[in-house]
């Protein structure tokens, strides 16, 4: 992250643009011609822009923008997309809407007669009374309500932006906390002497913790205006937000950023400046809950605000001539902020601001248990459901989820390392308000037309390399893998399906058989050929020879060969982009190619199984296969698209499915229904917009450096397998046999279990300590994982520490 900006780099940002000054007759007969509109027009103000509103004999009121040809036109893209998401997502927000051209476009451009082109953007008008001219009309004072009601409309803003991005979200913007322009030597020379002390401790603390905290919080595209003179409201009977305006200053930052601004524009019109700002948390909750890391941050970047809003402005009127007297006005009012801020300890002010970090809209039960409680429960459950498979030694009851924590009946709280279901975070709000909302709305089978199917369709493609193109959806990835060896076997006449050793693909009837993790591999059918998994720290194979990846992917050659010696014929290579089963491995880098290679020379179709790597967990590609530079006939995916809900998909070439149409065809009832597609569709949206896939890159090369240093420290910790934020530590007695510790395995998995940290016991020996939180997981998290398993591999009993098979 950059730190700070130079003065040349300021002015550039800060670079007068000057409104452009067209006739109004060419700028009313453009709008008729690419908006078919016409009517009474009224000139507006616009320091960069020339602005009318227009008035229609239909009642219609609209603002016509003409951009100055220094205008970045991508910019204004930008904020025409994510009006729109807003539109799309909550259109109860009073946001201008975006009126497109007749022929669908965003933006049009008008001459200016002297070989300019100019931008011209159409959007609706926004009728209501600002913030300010309230303020100056009733008084100068807000209330505690008025500023809850201000907080919440922020918060729901915010979560409305939340799944949106756009390359213009990246732009270099003056008002972004996070380029560090409030650090400038250039921007303290315009401070006002009796608060030089103050602003410079503030921005000590800024630099050196705040600032390098933030690529830490959670981000998204944040509006980051939210001030007096941006908010429309109506004050009776109470104060509520009719309209927010003006959005180009949006860019890519922290939710703590976000709600600084507002703290910042508004705590000046409150006695209490702290008791304001909690009110305005408080209110910002009621849509967009916060973490504790947010609220850490929250009052330093709320004094870099005030001391950036100060020293702009004198910058401005010094060196750019700027007057703006409403600014000026506000001065001695930030001022004054600065001074009670900077004298407010930090921990007393996050105590202030909110009851609780992690609110849970739905009450769970807290109760006292014991182990006669849990034993009860156990036996309770096996009366019901008989003799299945649950967690850990003593299962745990969970009865609430939040981002990547769970907690128990008793109130102890979790890090969840272990459930990739939660890809976003267990009970995201957006994810969870977007369900409910279709929920409350319609939820029928994709043999009615709706929408949401195709936007997911069309978006997912939009992942995958080119020619993946047509979809089916079902319910779970065990579904998904089934119908994909069905198509595979009907489109190629043959039966058999190639895997990998100890894989997992799902419990249906086709499906079971192929699942080697389940059952011993003596039993498999005769259509099923298992080639060892691709291990190349203690697998047939080892080391770093150059030709690993030839010798292992040389058994699908053979295993094709044995299945067309039988009869089966080779129907399909089904295999995982990380190999879960076998404890997180990760080929050799021409293993995949390879092998696919191999197949289809065989005849066979490749089938890449992404329910588990899918999604953005590997950090570097939305999903893993393509880490190996390689196109599968077909993709199934399952687990992680809906963040918990119950929806899987198949993707695959138009030649392969229409033949498979044309053989037999398929339909799921609840496959691709309303609901699920709108689920799926949200999580996609904050996958994207909270750009969860580089936070896996980051956080997961974070916590695999810190793993690959136990090797060093910790004799039992042989190998650290994996990528992204899906990993597996192997222990071993030592190094040099590199002998399973099984026991020492499970030992460690129940006590980080105690020390609150959830992980999981893999591999094909059972000595391999799975790490596969939800993509929500921080730097944080990642250590307090690593202190949990550093304790627990410390304590490991001696007695412990052996070969065992048990």
């Amino acid at each position: 992250m950059q730190t700070t900006l130079t003065e040349a780099e300021v002015r550039s940002l800060l670079s007068s643009i000057k409104a452009p000054q067209l006739d109004l007759k060419p700028i009313a007969d453009h709008v008729l011609d690419r908006y078919g509109l016409s009517g009474e027009w009224r000139q507006l103000g616009g320091e960069r822009e020339q602005n009318y509103r227009l008035a229609t004999a239909a009642g219609e009121r609209f603002v016509v923008k003409i951009a100055s040809l220094e205008e970045d036109e991508e910019g204004l893209i930008f904020q025409a997309k994510a009006l729109e998401h807003i539109e799309q997502v909550d259109p109860a927000i009073q946001v201008p809407r975006v009126r497109r051209t007749l022929e669908d476009d965003l933006l049009s451009g008008i001459a200016d007669g002297e070989g300019g082109k100019h931008a011209v953007r159409v959007l609706s008008f926004v009728a209501g009374e600002t913030v300010m001219d309230l303020l100056s009309r009733r008084g100068f004072n807000l209330s505690t309500d008025d500023l809850l009601s201000l907080g919440a409309a922020q918060g729901r803003l915010a979560r409305a932006l939340q799944g949106f991005n756009h390359r213009g979200a990246l732009r270099a913007m003056p008002w972004d906390l996070g380029n560090g322009l409030v650090l400038g030597d250039w921007l303290r020379d315009h401070i006002p002497d009796e608060i030089r002390q103050d602003v410079d401790r503030a921005l000590e603390r800024f630099a050196g913790s705040t600032l390098p905290a933030l690529p830490g919080l959670r981000s998204q595209v944040i509006y980051n205006d939210f001030h007096e003179s941006n908010v429309l409201v109506r004050a009776e009977p109470s104060l509520e937000v009719v309209g927010v305006i003006d959005f180009g200053d949006m860019v890519y930052g922290t939710v703590a950023q976000d709600l600084a601004v507002a703290v910042a524009s508004f705590i000046h019109w409150s006695p209490e400046p702290v008791a304001a700002a909690a009110a305005i948390v408080r209110g910002y909750q009621m849509h967009m809950p916060l973490e504790a890391a947010d609220l850490a941050v929250l009052k330093d970047l709320v004094l870099a605000r005030l001391i950036l809003q100060i020293g702009l402005v004198r910058y401005q009127a010094v060196v750019n001539g700027r007057n703006d007297q409403q600014l000026d006005e506000l001065q001695s009012l930030y001022s004054a902020a600065v001074s009670r801020l900077a004298h407010i300890d930090n921990d007393a002010f996050v105590a202030s601001m909110t009851p609780s970090v992690v609110p849970a809209p739905i009450p769970s039960p807290v109760v006292k248990q014991s182990s006669s409680d849990i034993g009860a429960l156990i036996s309770r459950r096996q009366s019901v459901l008989g003799e299945t498979y649950t967690f850990y030694n003593e299962p745990l009851e969970l009865v609430r989820g939040r981002g990547t924590k769970l907690f128990d009946a008793s109130g102890t709280e979790y890090l969840d390392c272990y459930n990739n279901v939660a890809n976003v975070g267990h009970c995201h709000p957006y994810v969870v308000e977007a369900l409910a909302r279709q929920a409350a709305t319609l939820n029928t089978n994709s043999r009615y037309l709706h929408r949401e199917i195709l936007r997911l369709g069309e978006r997912l493609t939009a992942t995958l390399p080119e020619g993946l193109d047509t979809w089916i959806f079902v319910c779970t990835g065990s579904e998904a893998n089934d119908l994909a060896v069905r198509i595979a076997r009907s489109v190629t006449g043959n039966e058999g399906v190639i895997i990998t050793e100890n894989s997992y693909h799902g419990n249906t009837s086709v499906v079971a058989p192929l699942s080697l993790l389940e059952y011993d591999i003596k039993d498999k059918p005769g259509w099923v050929e298992a080639v060892p998994p691709p291990n190349v720290y203690r697998g047939i194979y080892r080391g770093a020879e150059a030709d690993l990846g030839e010798r292992y992917s040389g058994h699908v050659t053979e295993a094709a060969s044995r299945l067309e010696a039988r009869g089966p014929g080779a129907a399909a290579l089904l295999i995982d982009s990380i190999f879960d089963g076998n404890g997180a491995l990760v080929p050799p880098p021409d293993y995949m190619g390879l092998a696919f290679d191999k197949a289809s020379r065989a005849g066979a179709l490749c089938i890449a199984d992404e329910v588990q790597m899918g999604f953005g967990r590997s950090g570097s590609h939305m999903w893993g296969f393509e880490a190996f530079g390689v196109r599968p006939d077909i993709v199934t995916m399952g687990k992680p698209m809906g963040n918990g809900h119950p929806i899987a998909a198949l993707v695959t070439r138009r030649d392969i499915a229409l033949e498979f149409q044309r053989r037999s065809g398929y339909f799921n009832t609840f496959g691709g229904n309303t609901v699920s597609t709108v689920v799926a569709n949200a999580t996609l949206d904050v996958l994207q917009g909270e750009n969860l896939q580089g936070n896996a890159e980051r956080v997961g090369a974070h916590l695999k450096g810190s793993l690959d240093g136990l090797i060093g420290t910790n004799e039992l910790v042989g190998h650290v397998h994996g990528r992204g934020l899906f990993l597996g530590v192997e222990l071993v007695v030592d190094r040099t046999s590199r002998a399973p510790a099984k026991l020492a395995a499970r030992w460690v998995r129940e006590r980080m279990k105690s020390l609150g940290v959830l992980v999981a016991s893999t591999g094909p020996l059972g000595n391999i300590i799975k790490i596969r939180p939800p993509l929500a997981f921080s730097t944080a998290d990642a250590d307090r994982c690593l202190e949990a398993l550093n304790t627990a591999l410390s304590e490991v009993p001696p007695d412990l520490r052996i070969a065992n098979s048990a």
